[in-house]
């Protein structure tokens, strides 16, 4: 679970930065890139990014200020994301998880699976029609939705502490005493 919050994280983050450099802009097919599953290395490490004179600083600018490579990682990233979430959604349907998984957890997990397809589907329809900003907007607007659905999936595996056995103790007693209609 940890393991998916973080690729879910880091596939954000380049995602703000597709955003802010519009990189949206470059690129606008899907699988490929130009033609390629990647891009030509001289764009993905473009040494013009550099301002060092020795050019010490070419690779983390390009992560960060590169449109193609900011491109091609949140690409990279994105799928990786969607195949983890449909790893764990997969792992959440067989026999002996289901069988110890709460039922809360099932279902935000189904959740999740959901945005996650739609994210996706938002992604690349924002792409191949140039980033209109309805569906960018709606694309940004997943992936709040998206991470809202990753806490919530960590909170349903959490155990409870002992306020909230106290607290449910103390509810199901009430009911329990509640005269029946």
């Amino acid at each position: 679970m940890q393991l998916f919050t973080s690729v879910l994280t880091y596939s954000l983050l380049p995602g703000a930065f597709v955003a802010g450099l519009d990189a949206g802009l470059l690129y606008n097919e899907f699988p490929l890139m130009g033609g390629r599953l990647a891009p030509p290395s001289d764009e993905l490490m473009n040494p013009a990014y550099a301002t060092q004179p020795d050019k010490s600083d070419m690779w983390w600018r390009n992560i960060f200020e590169n449109p193609t490579t900011v491109q091609f990682n949140h690409r990279v990233l994105a799928m990786t994301t969607y195949t983890a979430t449909t790893a764990l959604f997969a792992l959440s349907r067989t026999s002996a998880i289901r069988a110890v998984l709460p039922a809360a957890t099932r279902r935000v997990m189904t959740g999740a699976f959901a945005v996650t397809n739609l994210q996706v589907l938002l992604g690349i329809g924002t792409l191949l029609y140039l980033v209109p900003v309805s569906l960018a907007a709606a694309h940004q607007a997943g992936s709040v939705a998206l991470l809202s659905m990753a806490i919530t999936l960590a909170l349903t595996l959490r155990r409870p502490g002992v306020a909230a056995q106290l607290l449910r103790q103390r509810a199901m007693m009430a009911a329990s005493k509640a005269p029946k209609n």
